[in-house]
């Protein structure tokens, strides 16, 4: 081993492959993936008076807000924008893909969980789950854009907004995410700011839009605690993802990209992040020809929470189809939580707007619903070998002794040798004693002739990977045969009592 290199702490989580952070050598071919949709699109539309928004403007879409799985009662949970500049709603599903609107006693006869009513404007939210919430009355947590107006035709015949008098942003906490109690205005921020949490640091970090030179980007405040940390002057922002020249323009070329969103999650080992990446026309153009903006989402990492890395920069994770009539024609939206594990699969809610309007025919802001894309776990990248190939990792000291890979062998196989920090192979443990694997799976356990791992803990190893026509994801060393990595599950999933994997 070179001179002054430490070994890495492995940590929990499956061990991502979308950087060299583990690899000290390879000669695979990182491949990115894209998530499918899933057939039962969009799983979410405007149908109720709410929604349909007399017509003008109808909507029933996350516009940021969140959805997550609440392991007490067994449901996923959404809130989102019924009604473009409408109300804040909640639906509810048992599986993922087929959703409920409950009566709530509210007012006993919508799903809705805000006052709705005019001046008052809803504009872009946040929603979280905290299952480490200490005190239960602050389970549930969100944040809502207002705009206060002073005549109904705003929101759709006049964009320049001339009769907005106020903007600012409150936030609420609930036992039950029925039941809000507002605990007031946050600090200066743009629309479309939202939050999440950081267990890597235990803070919660607001995701504020602010405009500078290149247009919209992102900037943070953090805090360990969400109401306290509200309450930010203009000096406490600081740059969070901020859009760069290396941020490709729009097909025409006519803008440069902007960062429209920003939304993160523990996932794993790392915080995982969508960029909601802004490829024009820009609000009058939109607003005046009566079609959606363009937002592509791309995908990005960090392992502080601080320091983002897009690897597949450009080249969009989902992009909007840009076709006349369908629910995702433009101006795609993450979800707050982002996904969830759901079996062998991550679930995302993506928003689209259609820009379909039954009063006036289209319109920027018409025609929003959710759609459910799907992607392997573990999915976003893979280290591939079409023939044959392998990667070495850099030494790494870790706890447990059950070795896992997330890996598509099925066409080909994969061994794993065991070496010392110095490169050398290990007795019992060489790619001749690996159990070779020759199967598809996202949890798959990787064994030796010698045993498990366990008499390792503690002490500096590195893995040598070989693969033949094979994909690997992911892999990482539990305490149990099991193989619960005992990272984060993002917005959880059925099976788990949290948002750990444990």
């Amino acid at each position: 081993m070179e001179a002054g290199v430490k070994p890495i702490e492995l940590g929990v989580g499956r061990q991502l492959l979308f950087d060299d952070h583990l690899i000290a050598t390879s000669a695979l071919e990182r491949v990115f993936h894209q998530p499918k949709v899933h057939p039962a699109t969009p799983v979410l539309k405007p149908e109720t008076p709410i929604e349909m928004n007399g017509g003008y403007c109808p909507v029933a879409c996350t516009f940021q807000d969140g959805a997550f799985f609440d392991p007490e009662d067994q449901l996923f949970k959404m809130t989102y924008h019924a009604g473009w500049f409408a109300s804040t709603a909640l639906a509810t599903s048992k599986d993922g893909i087929h959703w409920d609107r409950p009566v709530l006693d509210v007012d006993g006869v919508t799903n809705r969980i805000l006052p709705i009513g005019y001046p008052r404007m809803r504009d872009g939210a946040g929603f979280w789950l905290d299952t480490f919430a200490r005190d239960r009355s602050e389970r549930f947590k969100m944040m809502v854009y207002y705009r206060h107006g002073s005549h109904p035709s705003t929101p759709y015949t006049d964009y320049d907004f001339d009769g907005v008098k106020e903007q600012y942003a409150e936030v609420y906490t609930s036992p039950d995410a029925i039941h809000w109690t507002q605990r007031g205005r946050t600090g200066e921020c743009g629309d479309n700011s939202n939050f999440y949490f950081n267990p890597f640091d235990g803070r919660w970090y607001y995701s504020l839009r602010v405009h500078a030179d290149r247009g919209r980007q992102r900037s943070y405040v953090a805090h360990a605690d969400f109401v306290e940390g509200r309450a930010w002057a203009r000096e406490d922002r600081k740059n969070l993802v901020v859009p760069d020249e290396f941020d490709h323009a729009n097909p025409s070329g006519e803008l440069p990209s902007e960062i429209y969103n920003f939304d993160a999650v523990a996932y794993e080992g790392v915080m995982l992040g969508i960029y909601g990446m802004f490829r024009g026309p820009q609000n009058p153009d939109s607003f005046y020809r009566g079609l959606p903006k363009i937002t592509d989402l791309e995908i990005g990492f960090s392992r502080d929470g601080l320091d983002w890395i897009r690897p597949n920069r450009g080249k969009p994770f989902l992009a909007p189809s840009q076709r006349p009539g369908q629910w995702d024609r433009g101006y795609l939206h993450a979800t707050g939580g982002v996904c969830f594990v759901v079996g062998d699969e991550l679930y995302f809610y993506v928003s689209g707007f259609s820009g379909h309007s039954p009063m006036l025919g289209t319109h920027a802001y018409a025609g929003g619903s959710v759609g459910l894309v799907t992607l392997r776990r573990d999915g976003f990248v893979s280290l591939h070998a079409k023939d044959a190939g392998e990667m070495t990792t850099k030494p790494i000291v870790f706890s447990g002794g059950h070795f896992f890979v997330n890996a598509d062998c099925a066409a080909g196989r994969l061994r794993v040798a065991v070496l010392d920090e110095e490169g050398r192979a290990i007795s019992g443990y060489g790619e001749e004693d690996c159990h070779a694997i020759t199967v598809d799976k996202v949890t798959q356990s990787v064994t030796w002739k010698a045993g498990d791992l366990t008499a390792f803990a503690g002490r500096p190893l590195r893995f040598r990977f070989l693969l033949e026509n094979a994909h690997l994801y992911s892999f990482w060393v539990s305490r149990s045969a099991a193989g619960q990595s005992g990272g984060y599950l993002a917005a959880g999933g059925p099976g788990y009592s949290g948002v750990i994997d444990e």
